[in-house]
């Protein structure tokens, strides 16, 4: 059974798991078979700040993602709660901030497994 790895800028099927892309040009450190290996309780243990386990992982853009939304949530939920609509929308932003945290760990989480799965054996 052949396994299909993809490239995680475009989506497009690559020849090997360390092969740069041919559609975009990509070369991710999840593909270089010389990269160092990341820490998959590393990047979990990052995420308890939203988004710095993705840093860690080297992605930028959805480690920012999670560390402004997370942070938003949560700012604009306790914000609200000290106001008469809390109740209506402080408190669902609170828990939706707490969600995105949570999601946030078990994304780093996976993201580093996923990659060690895919590297090439050393």
């Amino acid at each position: 059974m052949a396994q299909h790895v993809f490239c995680g800028r475009c989506g497009a099927v690559l020849d090997t798991p360390w092969a740069r892309c041919r559609s975009c040009d990509a070369a991710t450190s999840a593909m270089n078979p010389y990269a160092r290996r990341k820490s998959r309780w590393v990047a979990a243990t990052l995420a308890i700040v939203p988004g710095v386990g993705h840093m860690y992982l080297g992605e930028w853009r959805k480690g920012a993602f999670f560390l402004l939304s997370a942070g938003g949530l949560e700012f604009l939920g306790f914000d609200l709660d000290l106001t008469v609509i809390g109740d209506l929308l402080g408190v669902p932003m609170g828990i939706g901030g707490l969600g995105m945290w949570a999601f946030s760990i078990w994304d780093a989480y996976r993201i580093a497994r996923d990659r060690d799965r895919v590297s090439p054996a050393t």
